[in-house]
């Protein structure tokens, strides 16, 4: 193919899908069709169009509709590709007679056709496929308008309409869920659906389980019968393993082809799962379609048809046992209604037989004992009690088989119902309810049998007396609506919503309601109900848990609602009979012996009796028991578990028998709490039940109980069981009651812990030691005994760690505080050591010894010791009490200790822990009066008082009283008055100390200061004094500045060894002698040596340290030694720092006659000079050269403030967080030129003359020559504006120039006293460039303006 040829190929079959590369490629010369060039445009454009669409299409060009296609339609033609170029007829020839009509009417008509969802069976993929197609026909003309071709755009909806009609099948097996009663027919069913769909299930075959655990067939489609050959399909290996499997056709024989034109050729064996767990109740043979391959959405729709049919099996099996289960019901039901109304009728005759020579028994034996009147009476009340029982079963059962008789007369039912209702007023009563009837005569009559009003009234009666405890039963009678209603209302426990529904089920009792008696049958609102519906009325209740209930009972008036046949018009009788009065006998009878009687049941054992606990809810079988049991046991009778529970942990019995139905504790209940509580938990039990069989006794025995005997039992096998299992408890306990006896006659505290750490049992030493008995056991840790957590947090951590530390332990001891129930501190000495029980359960046992004594007596010496310690460093008497108060407060863990000082004068002093008491006003008045009682008291006698404790101690301030406030349940004891009595003799003691230290102290320190250097010092000097914390306090350091000849001043700083007063007389003497010698001498080392023979002489004075110069103020020249002295120290102006210490020698009265040495410093002007004692700088192991660069750093760092100030900050910033350990004194000069201070005349002549001075005095001060040409161009500057501006005409005034040293800064000061005239607006030639300039050459300018003059201040800082 040329060049050309390619190109035009591209042009006309653009793109790179595999048809245009196909179509490129093809040999279109030797085709009909030619080559492409010579195409009519028309099919050019066709072809461009189909091949560059996404959408299937196809092109049939010419008369014999040559075949174009795309990419897209590949997959439709299956293995018919390729086929471009092909004519129609032999591309689908298969089809060609549906759709080749078609195209020939497209192309000679020239009109566009369409079809949707064709049924096209063709075959494309080796087999006769069923698929569904919608596409359009459209014509394509040439220019001439011919039509020449036909353009199709086809779609494949073959999955769409089969998924369609799958579906439509699985939704018509869904929807006959339900329909099918047997399985038989949900099978037929189920072939039925699928004969229906034989396009998709051609034959379909239903195998299930048959009784012998074999498969028959139960359904198959119509016209599959017999078709196949069953025994090929593999039935039975689907059945057990439930595992689809798929069978060609050829193997089971030929199939129902379901309308295709050629039968299956593959058919699934598919599981029916049933409704359990791994169960399969059959299997399903479903045939595939020959028209589509079984491929995995074929398999799908299989597998669903098989879970449709599994469930509609399962559905029919599932309803056919519900029905026999609801038959068998039904006859269940019909035999206990027959049994029950045979029953009743056979209770009849045994009960006229015991009833009756009962009441015969009762007439003839009027006269005999007690005994015997209360063995009839009981008699004569259960045998009625069980003849309501038996009435009312065969009322149930008459109703239920439509046997029951009912007379309908005319009655008042007001009254009637209040007739009946005051038979019931003394059972009420004696209860201790209010009882209100309130039944109106009736507007008309209502009519009613009046025996089964009687039941229904008297049941309701009853059940509001049985759940009513306080508060009220209430009947009313209205008419309302045509309707006679009567309300039965009660304040009783209520009902609870969720019960309501289920109220008036037949045998349905409400669980755990709390009631007087647990007895009843569950029949009486039942029986009510038949009863208001045998009226034609109705019955309701209303109800509030804790607030009561109402029933409420609607009968229609009239007789229309009631059976003629049953309706009478005249009454039997207008008031009560006796017959009535005998129906409720049984009702009033039994809610009597409901309430407690007044008598008691218990009397007096004899001597060797067991004591036997009863419980039973019924008063009679209580009575019994009671009377069978006294002759031998000493009997206490109880009405439910919670009573019976409660006296066993009061006073364990030896045995107790107990119903197992009760109210609010039941039998099984109790049980369980007595062998819950270690107390409890070894007391045999018997229970009574009237629940017979194995199971029962059984469930019993396995709950705990020792014995297990149904009624009706004999007296005799009562007593027998009695007597046995006291008898083996007995055994059974003795090493118990040896064990208890040893315990309880130990001498210290005996405690044992379960698994779980309580305490389970102690004994009675135990309760003496801590307060706590056995009647609140268990005890659950933390123990009540611990120290309390809010208030002693403490004690209760260490009490609660140590015992978690102790658990781990095998054996151990430990000494805890503990509190007492009254909440007094007991400290307990605890042995314990862990084992196991028989049953392999941790226990831990243990001993308590009380060792309060011994731990106070160790404590008061600890507290002594303490205080002692405490109290031995300090000096002054409110730290003395201060440091007491505390200590106080720490070893109880108070609240507070305070103490009150009463002076001979004035108002009582106080001095407390809590800093709100700031003043005796801001204390109670209650604790005012009581400080005041124990004042009162003599000394050191310590009181209690309101939980806390006092005492007052003497010392010569007056009257001392101390006041220990608790913490909330930490009382103080015995042993802590006496404790808190000798510390106050201790603090006594240290109190008189500290008065005499304080007078001694004020002595020496008035002694000390008025001999201390002169009260006038010259210029540039700074001193300070101050003496030693307590108690050390004053001592012997001085300090002195002495005017000399020749204008020259001593200077002297000494530290004498020693304190107190002999050493502040010692440093009296040796600062006289001294300034005696300087003026005499003027010379520091002639003045040392001097004061070495004095010192020799004089006691106390040796190896004191004395630092002695003479300093010129003119030259700065300082001449000194040092005898043993912390050298002096000079900072100069620019922070260096320089140590004087060339003239050093030994402190005085050390050696003999040698001479001692003389050192010259000079002091620069600016600079200062430090001289001071140890105390200052020296530190406990510190060395003294560390505490000097300190000093001499703080004196760096503040050396710009003044001298006065300076000094201050060496002391403050010098001084230790606790204080100085010893006396300081401190000396400073800062040499300075005097100031320079001058008015001159304010005149331009006179500014040389200024300059001058200024010059001069610069020079004296030996400042930096840059810094003086600065100060003296600054302050010239200054002196001129001041000039220039000030004074208009300058006659007679005056400018004052002042300057002077501060520290290390120069200020300059220009005053005049003139007004400066202000600059005109925007004219600057006034203002020049003086100020400026001022600012350029000092470190700080101020110029202040005020209405006497002006002044300006100019400021330099020396080294900047």
């Amino acid at each position: 193919m040329s060049v050309g040829e390619e190109a035009g190929h591209r042009a006309v079959f653009p793109g790179t899908s595999r048809m245009a590369a196909r179509m490129r490629d093809f040999d279109w010369a030797s085709s009909p069709l030619g080559p492409p060039r010579d195409w009519p445009a028309s099919l050019t454009t066709a072809v461009r169009i189909c091949l560059a669409s996404r959408f299937p299409m196809i092109v049939w060009w010419g008369p014999e509709l040559r075949f174009l296609y795309n990419d897209a339609y590949l997959p439709l033609l299956g293995t018919k590709h390729p086929a471009l170029g092909k004519p129609g007829a032999e591309v689908w020839g298969e089809i060609w007679h549906i759709i080749g009509p078609m195209l020939d009417s497209v192309m000679t008509t020239g009109e566009a056709t369409w079809s949707e969802d064709l049924l096209l069976p063709m075959n494309r993929h080796g087999y006769w496929e069923e698929t569904y197609w919608t596409y359009s026909y459209s014509p394509v003309h040439d220019d001439e308008g011919t039509v020449r071709a036909v353009f199709t755009a086809v779609s494949d909806t073959t999955e769409r309409v089969i998924g369609e009609r799958r579906l439509a099948t699985l939704r018509e097996l869904g929807a006959r869920a339900g329909v099918a009663r047997t399985v038989n027919e949900a099978c037929e069913v189920v072939a039925g659906v699928l004969g229906r769909a034989g396009a998709d299930v051609p034959y379909a075959a239903i195998h299930l389980r048959d009784g012998d655990g074999g498969l028959a067939l139960a359904a198959v489609t119509p016209g599959g019968e017999g078709a196949g050959d069953t025994a090929a399909w593999p039935l039975e290996d689907v059945l057990a393993d439930g595992v689809a499997r798929t069978v060609p056709a050829e193997a089971v024989g030929e199939l129902p082809a379901g309308g295709w034109s050629t039968p299956p050729a593959e058919a699934m064996v598919l599981p029916l799962r049933g409704d359990a767990v791994d169960t399969t109740t059959g299997v399903i043979v479903l045939a595939a379609s020959a028209g589509r391959a079984l491929d995995e959405s074929y398999r799908t729709f299989l597998g669903l048809v098989a879970q449709q049919t599994a469930a509609l099996v399962n559905g029919a099996i599932a309803y056919q046992v519900q029905q026999r289960r609801a038959e068998e019901l039904a006859a269940l039901d019909e035999a206990k209604t027959t049994f029950f109304a045979n029953i009743s009728h056979e209770f009849r005759t045994p009960l006229t037989l015991i009833m009756g020579p009962a009441a015969e028994l009762r007439e003839a034996l009027d006269s005999a004992g007690e005994r015997v009147r209360e063995e009839l009476d009981v008699i004569q009340r259960n045998a009625l009690r069980l003849g309501r029982l038996v009435n009312n079963l065969l009322d149930f059962s008459r109703i239920e088989a439509g046997r029951m008789q009912a007379r309908f007369e005319p009655v008042d039912l007001g009254t009637f119902t209040a007739e009946l209702a005051s038979v019931f007023r003394a059972a009420v009563e004696r209860a201790g309810l209010a009882f209100e009837v309130d039944c109106g005569p009736s507007p008309e009559p209502v009519h009613v049998d009046r025996g089964m009003w009687e039941k229904v009234v008297f049941n309701l009666l009853s059940n509001a007396v049985k759940f009513t405890f306080d508060g009220a039963i209430r009947v009313t009678g209205t008419v309302e609506a045509g309707h006679a209603v009567v309300a039965v209302s009660d304040t009783g426990i209520g009902i609870d919503a969720t019960e309501l529904p289920r109220l008036f089920e037949r045998f349905h009792r409400i669980p755990s309601a709390r009631a007087r008696s647990n007895e009843g049958s569950g029949i009486g609102l039942a029986l009510v109900r038949e009863l208001v519906g045998m009226h034609g009325g109705s019955i309701a209740v209303e109800s509030t848990p804790g607030a009561g209930t109402t029933f409420r009972v609607r009968l229609p008036l009239g007789t229309r609602h009631l059976p003629a046949e049953h309706v009478v018009d005249e009454p039997t009788t207008g008031a009560l009979t006796a017959e009535s009065a005998e129906s409720a006998e049984p009702y009033v009878q039994e809610a009597l012996r409901w309430l407690p009687d007044d008598d008691q049941s218990a009397r007096p054992a004899p001597a060797s009796g067991a004591r036997v606990l009863v419980a039973d809810d019924n008063a009679d079988m209580r009575d019994y028991l009671v009377r069978l049991l006294r002759d031998d046991y000493a009997v206490t009778a109880v009405r439910d578990g919670v009573e019976a529970f409660a006296a066993a942990r009061a006073e364990p019995p030896e045995l107790i028998i107990s119903d197992v139905m009760m109210p609010r504790l039941d039998g099984l209940g109790l049980l369980a709490e007595l062998r819950g509580d270690p107390r409890t938990a070894a007391v045999p039990v018997l229970l009574l039940s009237a629940r017979a069989g194995q199971e029962a006794a059984v469930d019993g025995l396995a709950a705990g109980a020792d014995d297990y005997l149904v009624k009706p039992f004999s007296a005799r096998e009562l007593l027998a069981r009695v007597r046995t299992t006291v008898q083996l408890a007995r055994l059974r306990t003795q090493h118990a009651r040896w064990r208890s006896a040893m315990i309880e006659s130990l001498q210290e505290g005996f405690f044992v812990c379960d698994a779980e750490g309580r305490v389970v049992e102690i004994n009675a030493a135990f309760t003496e030691l801590l307060g706590f008995g056995p009647g609140d056991l268990p005890y659950d840790p933390p123990f009540p005994w611990w120290p309390d957590a809010g208030t002693d947090p403490a004690a209760h951590r260490q009490v609660a760690e140590a015992s978690a530390r102790a658990w781990d332990q095998p054996a151990g001891s430990l000494v805890l505080p503990m509190r007492h129930r009254d909440g007094h501190r007991v400290w307990a000495a605890i042995a314990y050591s862990g084992l196991h029980d028989d049953e392999g359960r941790r226990r831990v046992v243990g001993t308590v010894r009380d060792v309060t004594a011994e731990r106070y007596a160790v404590q008061r010496e600890s507290a002594l010791a303490a205080m002692n310690r405490r109290l031995a460093g300090v000096s002054g008497v409110e730290d003395v009490l201060r440091a007491a108060l505390e200590l106080l407060r720490e070893l109880w863990h108070a609240r507070r200790a305070l103490a009150v000082t009463w002076p001979r004068d004035g108002e009582p002093e106080l001095a407390s822990t809590d800093p709100a008491d700031r003043s005796w006003a801001d204390l109670a008045a209650p604790l005012r009066e009581t400080l005041g009682h124990v004042r009162s008291l003599p000394a050191l006698h310590a009181t209690p008082a309101d939980g806390g404790a006092g005492t007052t101690v003497d010392h010569p301030g007056g009257q001392v009283t101390l006041w220990v406030d608790p913490a909330p349940g930490r009382p103080l004891g015995t042993e802590d008055r006496t404790l808190l009595a000798l510390l106050a003799g201790t603090l006594a003691h240290a109190l008189r100390r500290a008065h005499r230290d304080d007078r001694q102290r004020e002595v020496a320190l008035a002694l000390q200061r008025s001999i201390l250097g002169p009260a006038r010092l010259p210029d540039g000097f700074a001193v300070r004094y101050e003496p030693a914390n307590p108690p050390l306090e004053v001592g012997g350091d001085w300090y002195d500045v002495v005017a000399l000849a020749g204008a020259r001043i001593g200077i002297v700083v000494g530290d004498c060894v020693g304190r107190g007063l002999a050493a502040a007389a010692v440093m009296g003497q040796l600062r006289s002698a001294c300034r005696a010698l300087l003026l005499e001498a003027s010379s520091p080392a002639h003045t040392l040596s001097a004061l070495d023979h004095f010192a020799g002489r004089l006691p106390g004075a040796l190896c004191t340290t004395v630092f002695c110069g003479v300093l010129d103020p003119a030259t700065g020249t300082l001449t000194y030694s040092s005898a043993g002295h912390p050298p002096a120290t000079l900072v100069h102006r620019d922070g260096t720092a320089e140590v004087l210490d060339d003239g050093g020698s030994v402190p005085l009265a050390v050696r003999g006659a040698a001479p001692r040495p003389e050192a010259t410093a000079i002091v620069p002007i600016g600079s200062l000079l430090m001289l001071y004692t140890d105390g200052l700088v020296e530190r406990r192991r510190e060395a003294l050269d560390e505490g000097m660069d300190r000093a001499t750093t703080v004196a760096h760092d503040t050396r710009d403030a003044e001298l006065g100030d300076l000094a201050t900050a060496l002391m403050d910033r010098l001084r230790p967080a606790e204080g100085y350990e010893d006396d300081v004194a401190l000396l400073l000069y800062r040499r300075s030129v005097p100031a320079l201070d001058f008015d001159f005349a304010a005149h331009p002549d006179h500014l040389t003359s200024t300059r001058h001075w200024l010059r001069a005095w610069l020079e004296n001060a030996a400042l930096d020559p840059d810094l003086a040409q600065d100060v003296l161009v600054a302050s010239g500057e200054a002196c001129a504006n001041a000039v220039e501006h000030a004074y208009l005409d300058g006659t007679g005034a005056t400018v004052h120039l002042a300057a002077r040293f501060t520290g290390a800064h120069l200020v300059v000061t220009v005053t005049d006293r003139g007004r400066w005239r202000p600059p005109p607006p925007g004219n600057q030639v006034l203002r020049g460039r003086g100020v400026p300039m001022m600012e350029a050459l000092a470190d700080a300018v101020t110029i202040r303006h005020e209405t006497t003059g002006t002044t300006v201040t100019l400021e330099w800082r020396i080294g900047s």
